[in-house]
């Protein structure tokens, strides 16, 4: 399996086993200390987007296709959720009787 790595160092154990490696590396963290990861991990976060997304449209992949992958989440649900699968049928739909009127108390 082709290995796609991003790391901040180039010369890393992974940077060299990977088939593929892209250079994220950051100037400096946001962190006052440059210590906790902070643009670095949004670094991560965007090229793993890009990459994502990229590889979404070299794919052809469709709503349909995501909503396959994800049918029991919000956004699978909404794709594949019809009208008659919730609408009422037969006798269950709500009648109101004809003749009466409602009066204000």
């Amino acid at each position: 399996m082709p290995l796609i790595a991003f790391t901040g160092n180039a010369l890393s154990a992974l940077a060299r086993l990977a088939n593929v490696h892209l250079d994220i590396a950051v100037p400096a963290e946001a962190c006052p200390l440059n210590l906790a990861p902070t643009a670095s991990t949004t670094a991560a976060l965007a090229v793993g987007d890009a990459l994502a997304v990229t590889l979404l449209k070299a794919r052809g992949f469709t709503e349909e296709d995501f909503a396959r992958s994800h049918p029991a989440g919000t956004l699978g649900r909404r794709l594949l959720l019809l009208v008659k699968d919730v609408m009422r049928k037969g006798e269950d739909v709500p009648k109101v009787r004809g003749g009466r009127h409602w009066r204000k108390a």
